[in-house]
């Protein structure tokens, strides 16, 4: 762009570049605010399993040919999750990877409240939990 002969050619150079920007670049939204990303066990609660996800957005500028390569997975920071457990409680990370390198990490929450289940409930758990 800088190289042109004059204003003219300039304009024109920095005209291709934009649309050559946005044919082969893209805006791709990640994370969703409030959005499910897995779901889990959860032991001696009102509830078997509990929505997680995270309380971020995430926008990225990729190249169009890299899109599906852009991998997300989560890990619990504990073996298990026990009730009572609060909505918003942080439970692991989510991380977000370009083919086997991570670019990314966001905490991993619940989405949900679960309570302590009842006794019946909670013993059908431990029977179950520690079989």
């Amino acid at each position: 762009v800088m190289g042109a002969d004059s204003a003219k050619g300039r304009e024109e150079e920095a005209r291709k570049l934009l649309r050559w920007g946005q044919q082969n670049f893209t805006t791709v939204q990640i994370l969703h605010r409030g959005k499910k990303v897995g779901t889990e066990r959860i032991w001696y609660g009102d509830k078997e399993n509990i929505d997680l996800g995270t309380e971020q957005e995430f926008w990225m500028v990729l190249p169009k040919a890299e899109i599906p390569h852009i991998k997300a997975k989560y890990t619990l920071d504990g073996k298990e999750l026990t009730a009572p457990i609060s909505a918003h409680q942080r439970v692991g990370e989510i991380e977000l990877y370009d083919r086997d390198k991570q670019v990314a990490h966001w905490p991993l929450v619940t989405l949900e409240s679960v309570g302590e289940g009842g006794m019946f409930s909670r013993l059908s758990d431990y029977f179950h939990h520690k079989a």
